[in-house]
C-alpha cells in the first residue's frame, strides 16, 4: 500500500531518530512550556527539513556533517523552489536555530551550523492594524446587533469580547482561555494567563466593564468555569470567536483584512498614539521581549508619516 505524504514525511523524522527530533519536541513541550500547536509547528518544520535531506541520510549523513553549507542550501531551496516569502523562511530558520542550540546544549554536536545564519530580510511585515473609527465601526455594529436580537445572549456574548479585545490587547487564545475567577471587577482587572503559562494582570476601562457585566447578567448558568460560553453551554472556541469577528465585521461594511488579531496590534499601536510607554504596553501585552513591542513604534510612525504627506500643504 502506497504511503501518504503525511506518513511518508513521518517516515522521514522515524529514520532520523537519532538526531533527537522526539527529545527537542519534548524539550519544546515540557521544558520550554510551549503550547501544543507551537511544538505541532516546530515539528511539521522539521519533517519538511528532513524531507529535502532524505538523499543525504541515505548517504550517511550524520549530525556532525550537517555543517553551514549544507543548512544553506535547504533555506535556499525553501526560497527558490517552494517560493517560501522572508516571513516564512523566518520561521524555519528561528525552528532551526532552537533545533541545533538543543543538539549543542545536550552535548550532541559540538556546535550550532545555524549560528552565523542570519534571518531573511524583509521577513518582519509590521502588523495590520484598524483606525479608531473603525474600530468604533466594529463596536457599534456589535452594540446594534444586540438591539436586533433582543432576548438573546449571543449577541451580548459577543459585544463583550469585543470590547475586552480592545480593552486588554489580549491573544485570542487567552481570551477564550478565561475563567469567572480571573475577573476582579471591584478592581477593573482581569488575570490573563498568557504562553508559557505565564499569568498577567490587565485592566478594563468603562466600556469594556460594562460590557462584561451585561454578558454576565444573562450568562447560562453551567458547571463550566468559563467566562465565554458556546451554545451548547461549554468554553467558547477560538473558531467560533473568529467566525463572529469576521461576521461582525461584514456586517459593519469593513472591507479591510482584519481578525481578532487585528484588535490587539490595534490596541497596542492607539496606546502608544495616546502617548504610553512601551515597557507598559509591554507588560500588558505579555511580550517577554521589548523588541518585539518596539515593532508598534514602526508602525506608528508609518502612521504618522502617512498623515503627514496628506495633510501638509506643499507637496
Amino acid at each position: 500500500m502506497d504511503q501518504t505524504p503525511q506518513s511518508k514525511n513521518r517516515g522521514n523524522l522515524d529514520r532520523a531518530r537519532g538526531w533527537y527530533v522526539e527529545d527537542f519536541l519534548e524539550h519544546l513541550g515540557v521544558e520550554r512550556n510551549l503550547a501544543r500547536r507551537t511544538v505541532h509547528e516546530y515539528e511539521a518544520d522539521l519533517r519538511l527539513f528532513y524531507e529535502f535531506f532524505t538523499p543525504y541520510l541515505d548517504d550517511g549523513l550524520t549530525l556532525e556533517g550537517m555543517d553551514e553549507r549544507t543548512l544553506r542550501e535547504f533555506l535556499s531551496y525553501l526560497r527558490r523552489q517552494r517560493d517560501y516569502t522572508p516571513q516564512g523562511l523566518n520561521r524555519k530558520i528561528a525552528c532551526l536555530k532552537s533545533y541545533f542550540r538543543f543538539l549543542e546544549k545536550e552535548g550532541h554536536i559540538s556546535s550550532s551550523p545555524m549560528e552565523r545564519i542570519r534571518s531573511a530580510r524583509g521577513g518582519r511585515l509590521l502588523p495590520k492594524v484598524l483606525s479608531q473609527d473603525e474600530v468604533e465601526l466594529i463596536l457599534r455594529t456589535a452594540h446594534a446587533r444586540m438591539a436586533e436580537k433582543p432576548g438573546e445572549w449571543g449577541p451580548i456574548r459577543d459585544r463583550a469580547i469585543l470590547e475586552l479585545f480592545y480593552a486588554t490587547g489580549m491573544r485570542l487564545a487567552e481570551l477564550v482561555g478565561l475563567n469567572l475567577s480571573d475577573l476582579n471587577l471591584p478592581e477593573m482587572t482581569l488575570r490573563v494567563t498568557g504562553k508559557g503559562n505565564k499569568q498577567r494582570m490587565v485592566f478594563l476601562n468603562e466600556a469594556g466593564l460594562a460590557a462584561l457585566q451585561a454578558w454576565l447578567a444573562c450568562r447560562p448558568r453551567t458547571r463550566t468555569d468559563a467566562l465565554f460560553l458556546n451554545r451548547f453551554r461549554d468554553r467558547l472556541s477560538r473558531r467560533a470567536v473568529e467566525l463572529m469577528f469576521e461576521k461582525i465585521k461584514t456586517e459593519a461594511g469593513l472591507e479591510k483584512a482584519a481578525s481578532p488579531h487585528t484588535l490587539r496590534h490595534s490596541f497596542a499601536t492607539h496606546m502608544l498614539e495616546g502617548g504610553s510607554d512601551l515597557v507598559t504596553i509591554q507588560e500588558l501585552m505579555g511580550h517577554q521581549s521589548l523588541s518585539t513591542t518596539q515593532v508598534y513604534t514602526n508602525l506608528s510612525r508609518e502612521r504618522m508619516r502617512a498623515v503627514y504627506e496628506s495633510s501638509h500643504p506643499r507637496k
